[in-house]
């Protein structure tokens, strides 16, 4: 299979995120893994006017981003009776008064959005590549079937 090929199956693949979910104040907040071009959005959003970035905006922006697939952020009348000046603006508002609410939630976007890879991972996505590294490929007497290669659950 070419490269294009390859690319052009994986277009049509469904796309699968991570998912977790958190329960603040009895209601279940689902969260969802942000892809890449969500990512870059809020690393966007969270620059002021002058260019600065805002640590405190940009997780809003993640927290909405991660949840506005079920929770209605751009609703008017949320957005009014909170007064809030747009949906980035609300989650502020929304938990002001729960900021331990606030911080469950936020762990819980950093937990689904985390993409640190243990060595074993490493290891295992490099078995399961398709072509050979350098390494792979001069690699002698080594065999991906050995013993000290075989993961531990």
């Amino acid at each position: 299979m070419s490269k294009l090929e390859k690319y052009l199956a994986k277009a049509q693949e469904p796309v699968q995120r991570r998912t977790g979910s958190v329960t603040i104040d009895g209601d279940e907040w689902h969260v969802r893994e942000l892809t890449l071009p969500e990512n870059r959005e809020c690393f966007r959003l969270a620059e002021d006017e002058n260019g600065r970035f805002d640590s405190f905006r940009y997780n809003d922006v993640r927290i909405v981003k991660a949840t506005e697939h079920e929770f209605p952020w751009n609703n008017k009348e949320l957005l009014d009776a909170y007064r809030a000046k747009d949906k980035f603006d609300l989650v502020v508002k929304l938990f002001e008064r729960n900021p331990a609410g606030y911080q469950q939630l936020l762990d819980k976007v950093n937990e689904v959005n985390s993409r640190v890879k243990t060595e074993q991972e490493v290891v295992e996505d490099l078995k399961n590549s398709s072509e050979p590294t350098e390494k792979q490929a001069t690699s002698v007497g080594h065999s991906s079937t050995d013993e000290e290669d075989q993961s531990i659950s």
